[in-house]
């Protein structure tokens, strides 16, 4: 991306509901739609944009392209490409990168791009959207499972089914449900024969069905993990903590769980 300064911070932000974010200015609008174009299909390139992009940004000319775009019916995809087209944050190469990735992206079934969602929310740390997103790629994948008529795909989209179960178990432990955790092991195991549920499970509370040589690989691995925490700065903060007087540790102890709290309702 070529570097340039911001050409007008707006007054008052526009709020980007699936990721949670204020945007501020014209490159910030361009960052996001390039980095997360599956979080732009829906709905986001709509009336509210544009009247941003014109009283807030003072882009009228962008807007009323936008605008007079939106009349004549044509997709979003295309809206988000006259958005960095006109803006002129992205190169031309750039540009026509990201016009191949939302063309691949039209390529996919439903219930990928319900995933892909998904797993971008979880990367961006917001763990329940992302629960809630890959369940419904599960659903829609149920459907696509009464479609298929031959063995081999409905085998392949069982097995893909397993796998989403295992990631909604991965979302699960982040946020420290155990128990659910092992539920949807147990039925990712029921989709679909596979090894990493039986992993995970083995991880989670000792048991699975792995051979002695792959439960000496992740207790080694377990092992490696813990000690790294130890020497974090989070570890030796509650080692620190329990050093001191019982009232201390108390107002302390209260201090710090609130801070972990707040942390993570800024990641919902």
């Amino acid at each position: 991306m070529p570097v340039l300064l911001c050409r007008q911070k707006a007054e008052r932000p526009f709020r980007h509901d699936k990721l949670n974010i204020n945007l501020w200015s014209e490159q910030e609008l361009c960052y996001v739609i390039y980095h997360y174009p599956l979080l732009c299909l829906d709905g986001f390139v709509s009336e509210p944009l544009f009247m941003w992009i014109e009283r807030d940004l003072q882009r009228k000319d962008l807007a009323e392209h936008l605008k007079e775009n939106y009349r004549e019916g044509v997709s979003a995809e295309n809206q988000m490409l006259t958005i960095l087209q006109e803006c002129t944050y992205y190169d031309v190469n750039e540009v026509r990168g990201f016009s191949e990735r939302i063309q691949d992206l039209k390529r996919r079934a439903p219930y990928e791009l319900i995933y892909m969602e998904g797993r971008i929310l979880y990367d961006a740390g917001k763990y329940h959207l992302a629960f809630d997103k890959m369940e419904d790629a599960v659903k829609e994948l149920d459907q696509e499972f009464r479609r298929s008529r031959e063995d081999k795909q409905m085998d392949e989209l069982l097995h893909k089914k397993a796998d989403i179960f295992c990631d909604l178990a991965v979302i699960a432990l982040r946020m420290f449900d155990n128990n659910r955790a092992l539920e949807l092991l147990t039925s990712s195991r029921m989709s679909a024969p596979n090894q990493r549920a039986e992993r995970m499970q083995y991880l989670i509370n000792g048991s699975g069905d792995l051979s002695d040589a792959e439960k000496q690989e992740l207790d080694d691995e377990k092992e490696a993990a813990l000690s790294a925490a130890r020497g974090s700065e989070t570890y030796r903060e509650v080692e620190e903590l329990f050093e001191k007087d019982d009232i201390r540790i108390f107002r302390d102890a209260s201090q710090m769980v609130k801070s972990w709290k707040n942390l993570y309702r800024r990641m919902l």
